[in-house]
C-alpha cells in the first residue's frame, strides 16, 4: 500500500458536532473530551506535567507543546501560571501545529470556558496567521513568550540560541 501525497493543505477540515465542539475532519479526531475538556487538560496535561509544582521557585520556564489546536491547553497553562508564577517570573511556550485553526474557529472553541475568558482573549488578540513557519507572541501581562512554528519547518532551527529546552511537554491526546 502507497501513501497518499502529502497535501498542499493547511486546513484541519474543521467540523462542529452538534454539542458544539470541534473535530478535525482531516483525521476523524476531537480537539478534546465533549464531556469536559477543560478537567482533561487540567488532569492529564497540567497536572501530568505536575504543575505547578515543577515551576516552583524558578525565574523561568519552559513548556512544548506538540499539537497547538485550539489553544485550551495553552490557555489553561497560562491561567495557572498567572495564578501561581513568582513575581517577574517568566514562562516561554513552544507549540507546534501542523494544521492551524483560525483566530475565530479558536474563539469559537475557547468560548466554550468563560471562565478562562480574560485569558483566552490574550491569546487570542495575538493569535497568529495560519501560516507555515514560526510566529513569537510576546504577552507580558504575564510574563509569557510563546512561539509557534507550523509543522513543516519545527525541526529546523535556525542556530542553538533558538532551540527550545522545554521542562515540560504536552501534547495532543490521541483517541
Amino acid at each position: 500500500m502507497t501513501a497518499a501525497p502529502p497535501s498542499d493543505d493547511a486546513s484541519p477540515q474543521l467540523l462542529w458536532a452538534d454539542d458544539g465542539s470541534p473535530r478535525s475532519g482531516r483525521f476523524g479526531d476531537v480537539y478534546f473530551s465533549k464531556d469536559d475538556g477543560l478537567a482533561e487538560t487540567r488532569a492529564v496535561f497540567l497536572q501530568g506535567c505536575g504543575l505547578p509544582e515543577a515551576w516552583s521557585g524558578r525565574s523561568a520556564f519552559t513548556v512544548g507543546e506538540l499539537g497547538f489546536g485550539t489553544g485550551l491547553n495553552i490557555v489553561a497553562l497560562l491561567d495557572l501560571w498567572r495564578r501561581t508564577r513568582a513575581d517577574g517570573a517568566r514562562l516561554k511556550v513552544f507549540s507546534i501545529e501542523g494544521f492551524p485553526l483560525t483566530r475565530d474557529e479558536g474563539a469559537r472553541a475557547l468560548a466554550a470556558w468563560p471562565e478562562l475568558a480574560e485569558t483566552a482573549a490574550g491569546v487570542l488578540d495575538a493569535w497568529p496567521a495560519g501560516t507555515p513557519g514560526f510566529h513569537r507572541l510576546d504577552l507580558p501581562q504575564w510574563g509569557r513568550r510563546s512561539t509557534w512554528p507550523s509543522a513543516t519547518p519545527a525541526g529546523r532551527w535556525t542556530n542553538g540560541r533558538d532551540r527550545p529546552t522545554p521542562g515540560s511537554w504536552t501534547g495532543s491526546r490521541p483517541r
